[in-house]
């Protein structure tokens, strides 16, 4: 009845009872009409039917009349359908407050009001009241027609991936339906559940379990590669490896990525990224649940893995694991190739040590990457004295006898573009300029001498040659020796011709073969009279022995050396062109890898002195940097007083001059009255004629005189100024010759001078000055004179007596103060110049001042750092070391891959 009503087909299922021949409003009419008739008539029923049909056809009004009269159980129903109405008519608001009133214990009723509510927020954009609506939905029905998806689809609309994710984990949990999973797989992939934490989804994924393995193991490994850039990646392992060990997993599942996952997550966490005490505490619980799920490919390496974790921590591993572990690599196929594993360790170690400053081993580190390659090669000539070695080796070569390279350090032969000569030592590799640099080398054990030279012969094969120094003794425990053969891909032992293969030689020679198992060893027997065709017969008989797979060169110094080319050629195309032993490489750079951990574990005291010396020598320099800073200061304050003072001192000159000379010039003007003259318009006359002196003596005589004292001061400046730049200079060259590079420049800045000459330039114009009121001055002399003027102007008067008063006043009259008031009006013009000089000097400096303040802070950095990391190695040595024994544990899988049992490891 519920779903009749949802569908409002209440009037089918009730009256009409799918008598659909006459229209439904005639049918509930007449029956409405005979209803009607009844004693106690109840007309709410048809009435709803009524409005059903009216709402069906679109008259809302009609439907919503006659709903409005229902009074029954119906009620809360009709109600739903008169806001469905007044929705349809587009009255929003009064269709969402009858929603809101009604109150019903049917949960159908209740999700569909919550539904339609929904939809109308969403019509308004009310985004959020919408998104309260759905959930309530969910909440009240989940089971409810599509209202889950209908809520994700509303979630993954409006990007509200918390939500749309509890969803999916919820519906899950509770239908566990496949397309639940998948949804929660799809999130995931797509980044969507960055904000869950590692143990969030660790029901669903028991759930999962039970539900599919497949899906389970989507679910696993997708979540696996969301959590590798993640802070909780640590954790999320952890939660990971407890759920496949706790679970009873399929053994007929065939695992499809959670083998190669947990494979690659095992070499990222021994990249030495990590803490090992972290890793203490969860690699033990992976290991073993790499094991259990392990597939053909990866249960070797599986096993490996706990083999080498319990060869370096034996008391965290599970004995019965162990066990479990030993038998499954026993009985696992043959690994093949494990040239790219090794490789990637080579790899992270590298990094590890390049992002530390540290220094490998360089001659494992040349032969490592030498070995890595496979279309490169290595042959290793080797013999006692007096074995005609190094004939062979030329003859090899082409090489003349006089060619000889005189040195008892091992010498590498190679193909290249220029002839030059390198020594490579355990701590680094030099060009060699002079011979003393190769005798000195002598006296070390750690270096090979490189030759580089184009040859025919080594790029044709492809091929580089190592010759062995003449071996005086053969010493079974020869170190060096074994490092050398460990570099090659065969060995050429140049037989002594005295005694060919003797007892001394041929045990030397098994104890090598022991210590580098797959390694080819072939003969080389240099021809002479004692040695006839059945005795060489009977020599390689013996080799044939002991070793069954060498063969022996014969070869002669005297013959012709095309033949003997040929014949060689032929023995290299016969043999050493196919000898590419990958596992003979293979475990040759395990040896190497196990050689440079152990110099890594050596260049931790190393490193301390390193950052010590490095402390020491940039807080000297830091030093030598903020004392430069400071003479930088005193040496400004200098220059600024030097040139200012010469400036003062220009215009002081200037300034006397005119404070002695224009007093005079004032006086002088009283030349110009006669008894004569209009002795009541005199003083005007004579006022404008003192100004007329002054001012050419100003534009004539002073003006000139300054801007060639300016360009004097410019000249003594820029002299001042190319002192200061050349002391920088030295400083700049002693700075950069101590840090080793270019890095400072302490350049001043010359447009100054420039600015100045402009300004010069531009001060050769005519000045103006407003004039002067010298004789106009309200003094009480000026005023009884202008007085006695205006007086005689009028009454005749005694004109000898005027003149001769006028001129007396004039001559000794002060004009001191006139003639300061007339210098400070001069200089007012040229005083910006002036206040400019000390802010103009300190432009010049700017750039020194900023290339050794940024110099100096970026020793202080640096100091800070090295110190930092110094307290850190020393108080906790472990973060140094513990990354060193995680590559420990990484070269120990590879070796147990390598010769599959421990028992047959190779002996260090």
């Amino acid at each position: 009845m519920e779903d009749c009503l949802v569908k409002r087909a209440y009037y089918e299922e009730k009256f009409l009872q799918g008598d659909l021949e006459e229209h439904p409003i005639r049918q509930l009419g007449e029956l409405y009409l005979e209803e009607q008739k009844k004693d106690m008539a109840d007309l709410s029923y048809i009435r709803f039917a009524q409005g059903e049909v009216y709402f069906h056809n679109c008259d809302y009004e009609a439907a919503i009349f006659k709903w409005e009269n229902i009074h029954n159980e119906l009620e809360p129903w009709a109600k739903k359908n008169i806001a469905d109405a007044y929705f349809e008519l587009g009255f929003l608001s009064t269709a969402e407050d009858i929603y809101k009133s009604i109150t019903s214990d049917s949960l159908i009723l209740n999700t569909e009001v919550a539904l339609q509510l929904f939809t109308l927020y969403l019509e308004q954009q009310k985004y959020p009241e919408a998104d309260q609506m759905i959930k309530n939905a969910v909440a009240i029905h989940p089971d409810y027609q599509n209202v889950t998806e209908l809520a994700c689809a509303f979630f993954e609309e409006q990007e509200d991936w918390n939500s749309a994710v509890e969803l999916a984990v919820n519906e899950a949990a509770r239908t566990k339906l496949p397309e639940w999973f998948q949804k929660i797989h799809s999130f995931i992939e797509n980044g969507h559940t960055k904000s869950q934490g590692a143990s969030h989804f660790v029901p669903i994924l028991y759930l999962a379990q039970k539900v599919d393995l497949a899906l389970f193991e989507k679910l696993m490994a997708a979540l696996w590669k969301s959590h590798e850039q993640r802070e909780d990646y640590l954790s999320w392992i952890t939660e990971a490896t407890i759920i496949l060990l706790d679970s009873d997993l399929q053994h007929s599942y065939k695992w499809k990525s959670l083998p190669e996952l947990i494979n690659n997550t095992f070499i990222q966490l021994l990249s030495g990224r990590y803490n090992l005490a972290d890793l203490t505490e969860i690699l033990p619980n992976l290991l073993t649940a790499w094991l259990k799920v392990a597939d053909i490919k990866t249960t070797p390496l599986a096993s490996a893995g706990v083999l080498a974790w319990n060869d370096v921590f034996p008391s965290q591993m599970n004995q019965e694991v162990v066990h479990s572990a030993e038998e499954s690599l026993a009985k696992s196929a043959d690994q093949g190739t494990l040239m790219e594993k090794i490789s990637g360790l080579v790899e992270v170690i590298q990094k590890w040590a390049d992002e530390r400053d540290l220094n490998l081993h360089k001659r494992f580190e040349s032969s490592l990457n030498q070995l890595s390659d496979l279309k490169s090669r290595r042959w290793m000539i080797a013999g006692k004295s007096n074995s005609g070695k190094s004939s062979f080796v030329h003859l090899m070569l082409k090489q003349p006898d006089s060619s000889l390279i005189d040195t008892s350090l091992p010498v590498l032969y190679k193909n290249g573009e220029e002839t030059g000569f390198q020594l490579m030592a355990d701590e680094g590799i030099s060009a060699v300029t002079t011979s003393k640099e190769i005798i000195e080398a002598e006296s070390r054990q750690d270096t090979m001498l490189v030759y580089l030279e184009p040859n025919a012969f080594l790029q044709k094969h492809d091929v580089a040659i190592i010759d062995y120094p003449d071996l005086n003794g053969l010493n079974k425990k020869n170190k060096h020796f074994l490092e050398y053969v460990r570099m090659s891909d065969s060995l050429l032992f140049v037989l002594n011709s005295i005694e060919p293969f003797s007892t001394q030689e041929c045990e030397f020679l098994l104890d090598v073969t022991e210590r580098v198992p797959l390694c080819p060893v072939h003969f080389v027997l240099k021809k002479s009279e004692q040695l006839t065709s059945d005795k060489i017969s009977v020599i390689g008989k013996r080799i044939k022995n002991y070793f069954p797979d060498a063969e022996l060169i014969i070869y002669s110094a005297e013959e012709d050396d095309e033949q003997q080319q040929e014949a060689l050629s032929h023995f290299i195309d016969q043999h050493l062109k196919t000898e590419r032993n990958e596992r003979l490489r293979s475990g040759n750079m395990l040896f190497f890898i196990r050689g440079t951990i152990k110099h890594l574990l050596q260049q931790q005291v190393k490193v301390e002195e390193k950052l010590l010396k490095s402390i020491q020598f940039d807080e000297d320099l830091l030093s030598k940097l903020q004392g430069a800073i400071h003479q930088l200061y005193d040496l400004e304050e200098e220059k600024t007083k030097v040139i200012q003072s010469a400036y003062r001192s220009l215009k002081d000159e200037i300034q006397a001059d005119i404070l002695n000379t224009i007093p005079k010039l004032i006086k002088e003007s009283a030349d110009i009255l006669r008894e004569d003259s209009d002795f009541g318009n005199i003083h005007h006359e004579l006022n404008d004629e003192m100004n007329k002196r002054i001012d050419e003596y100003l534009q004539y005589t002073v003006h000139p005189a300054y801007i060639s004292s300016l360009q004097n001061w410019i000249s003594l400046s820029e002299g001042e100024l190319n002192e200061a730049q050349e002391l920088l200079i030295s400083w700049n060259d002693s700075f950069n010759d101590l840090m080793g590079e270019e890095r400072i420049r302490l350049e001043c800045d010359f447009q100054i001078l420039a600015d100045w000459q402009r300004d010069a330039d531009r001060m050769t114009g005519a000045i103006q000055m407003d004039q002067e009121n010298i004789l106009l001055k309200r003094t009480p002399s000026q005023v009884l004179l202008k007085s006695a003027g205006k007086i005689f102007g009028v009454i005749p008067a005694n004109n000898t007596m005027m003149y001769n008063r006028y001129k007396s006043f004039v001559e000794n009259e002060n004009y001191n103060e006139t003639a300061e008031s007339i210098a400070n009006k001069f200089f007012r013009q040229f005083e910006i110049l002036e206040k400019a000089i000390p802010r103009d000097i300190s432009l010049f400096f700017k750039e020194p001042f900023t290339a050794l303040k940024k110099s100096a802070a970026s020793y202080q950095e640096q100091v800070d750092q090295n110190k930092t990391a110094l307290t850190e190695m020393k108080s906790h040595p472990e973060t140094f070391r513990d990354p060193i024994r995680l590559f420990d544990v990484r070269l120990r899988q590879l070796e147990w891959l390598e010769f599959q049992e421990k028992s047959n490891k190779h002996v260090y």
